[in-house]
């Protein structure tokens, strides 16, 4: 149970490190393509380290490979269109943005396997549409203001 919040909690600070990472990226005006190539080098070197510390097996279900590589290339198209958009607004905006997009995978997985839906999860995806509707009414109250 307590390795379940650890591997939490890691993810938690990695994916906030790369929000900050990206903008650093944006900031020094480096390449995106560059910048997504780093990423996956890198989250290629901790997954086979973990793999190594912990021993674990490299043979895979045939079916791996089938899913891996689709979802590797979405993820890789979906940080390179992040990292495209976040030149035209706020880090806090982008981010918050990415961060929802959790809600379509917690939905698939509701519709296809069939997971149940607590009342926190069913109140967390009701929620999302209202933090799009309210990010776009932020953005336009900010085009206002500025010009």
């Amino acid at each position: 149970m307590t390795e379940g919040y650890l591997y939490t909690l890691f993810g938690l600070i990695g994916f906030g490190g790369l929000g900050i990472f990206h903008k650093l990226a944006d900031t020094w005006d480096c390449r995106p393509a560059q910048v997504n190539a780093l990423l996956y080098c890198w989250s290629l070197v901790f997954v086979v380290a973990t793999m190594l510390l912990q021993r674990q097996s490299w043979q895979a279900a045939a079916d791996v490979p089938i899913l891996a590589v689709p979802f590797g290339i979405c993820a890789s198209i979906a940080i390179l269109a992040f990292q495209a958009g976040i030149r035209y607004g706020d880090i806090a905006t982008s981010w918050l943005a990415i961060n929802l997009s959790s809600g379509i995978p917690t939905l698939a997985s509701i519709l296809i396997y069939h997971e149940p839906v607590g009342w926190q999860r069913g109140l967390a995806l009701c929620l999302i549409p209202v933090s799009m509707l309210l990010m776009w009414k932020d953005k336009l109250d900010a085009e206002r203001r500025h010009g």
